[in-house]
């Protein structure tokens, strides 16, 4: 199966599935979120994996065209400069950050998004257009 093929199905469906999830129980993820962000140690794993899986997205998928499959190689790249971030920035800065994102408004238009992404990766990884 084709790489971008592959990808543009597995992100779609996770970001469909994630998106929902997030959107019906945001209130649990927020503090979720808070409780990650207590935890500095945890916060450096989470930022380390994402590190290493948006390295791993942009290293296998260089495609980085004004398409679906640029989508995904944009998304890889999301990744790996918010694991930057968090490893790099002072706690501070990153607590801040995640603070002025950890809002019910936030996640209801993030989920929203990730619906709408997932629904159009998922469409074409799948072939409905």
């Amino acid at each position: 199966m084709d790489l971008s093929i592959f990808l543009a199905k597995l992100f779609g469906l996770y970001f469909l599935i994630a998106g929902g999830i997030i959107m019906m129980r945001q209130k649990s993820y927020m503090h979720i979120i808070t409780d990650v962000l207590g935890n500095k140690g945890l916060l450096m794993v989470v930022a380390a994996c994402q590190l290493v899986a948006g390295l791993a997205l942009v290293i296998a998928h260089p495609i980085f065209t004004p398409d679906w499959r640029g989508v995904i190689s944009l998304i890889g790249v999301w990744i790996m400069i918010e694991g930057v971030f968090y490893l790099a920035a002072p706690y501070t800065k990153v607590a801040r950050f995640v603070r002025m994102f950890n809002k019910s408004t936030w996640f209801t238009s993030g989920g929203l998004l990730a619906v709408v992404l997932g629904a159009y990766l998922a469409g074409k990884g799948y072939g409905f257009w």
